[in-house]
């Protein structure tokens, strides 16, 4: 529900998707860079359908591919593109003058990370059609597609997808499942609203099996993840209901572990009792530290990260800060507790 109390209504989009993206010779899908389910789920599934509408696609993913990505329809053709800018310096550009590029999940296209930074000049020959959930995006589009009371983009595409009347079928439905369990973490988050339910429900109509999709994201965990986890909250630091823990490059190692590894572990933190901001620094490489960040209510995460560049939801945003874990920690927990002071009433002098 809304804060009226009222059910969000299906995303009517102003423009239809053929309009959107017009008569290109290829549609690029792709994501933000380390693409989380929701993003890779969403780009898939609609590259799936476009296919099958006849349509040339390409879906990239930039930087890692996830352990997830195998169980998505379209996955043997899946593009990988270094995030990294070092990296992909000499790497073939995948757009080409003319295409269309459809970015799911991805509030600014800086977030592409190395994509971007390298079709930078093909850019303004190309139309870009834009699928989002998130607050903090900033419309970079040519056409936007974005609601913010979406528990997932997926649920964007879907609704796109039922206005003009294409079918979703098993395969589109399994992508669309993944980044909708992933972002609600099974119905369970404050955004999952009865049209989150409705969407799950046509979704396993159409096809997609809940359990080992749930199973798959949340149940099955390699032991490096578990150990990645012990040496993180080994360290854990806590100060007035604020949670913080740093993973770095030498826990990866020691762990024989990956950055994936580390996902959930902010959820999780946030679920410990009195807590009320919980946060995993991720040491993406030397210099560069990952801000995940989960609130309660009242605390604004995006008015937070936002003084880095950062963005997302009030209750679940990220942010990059170039410096090590623990400067970064020293720059951002100050812009914390800030957030967390008491508000004065509106109105109030």
């Amino acid at each position: 529900m809304n804060e009226n109390g009222h059910e969000p209504a299906p995303y009517r989009p102003a423009v239809t998707l053929d309009e959107a993206l017009g008569d290109p010779q290829r549609i690029v899908l792709t994501a933000h860079i380390d693409p989380d389910p929701d993003a890779l789920g969403s780009a898939m599934g609609l590259a799936h359908i476009l296919r099958r509408e006849g349509r040339n696609t390409v879906t990239v993913c930039v930087g890692n591919v996830p352990s997830f990505a195998p169980t998505l329809a379209g996955f043997e053709n899946l593009t990988q593109f270094p995030g990294r800018l070092e990296n992909a310096a000499s790497a073939d550009l995948v757009l080409q003058a003319g295409d269309a590029l459809v970015v799911m999940d991805t509030p600014t296209a800086s977030r592409m990370g190395a994509f971007y930074d390298r079709h930078k000049d093909v850019l303004p020959s190309c139309r870009v059609v834009v699928f989002d959930h998130h607050i903090t995006n900033d419309g970079y589009g040519t056409t936007n597609y974005i609601d913010v009371s979406a528990a997932a983009t997926a649920e964007v595409v879907c609704d796109v997808l039922d206005a003009e009347g294409i079918e979703i079928d098993g395969d589109a439905a399994t992508c669309f499942m993944t980044a909708l369990l992933a972002d609600t973490q099974t119905f369970r988050t404050e955004n999952t609203t009865p049209r989150s339910l409705r969407r799950g429900y046509q979704l396993a109509a159409a096809g997609a099996p809940i359990f080992p999709i749930a199973q798959m994201l949340f149940r099955t965990r390699p032991l490096s993840s578990t150990k990645l986890w012990g040496a993180a909250l080994h360290l854990l630091q806590e100060r007035d209901g604020v949670l913080c823990a740093a993973v770095t490059q030498q826990m990866l190692r020691e762990n024989d572990a990956t950055m994936e590894d580390a996902e959930g572990l902010v959820d999780f933190l946030l679920t410990t009792r009195d807590s009320q901001v919980a946060i995993v620094l991720k040491e993406a490489a030397p210099g560069e530290t990952k801000v995940s960040m989960r609130t309660v209510p009242g605390v604004d995460a995006t008015a937070i990260v936002g003084a880095f560049g950062g963005g997302g939801h009030q209750r679940a945003a990220g942010a990059t800060i170039m410096a090590p874990p623990d400067e970064a920690a020293r720059q951002l927990l100050p812009l914390v507790f800030d957030e967390m002071k008491p508000k004065a009433p509106a109105g109030a002098i």
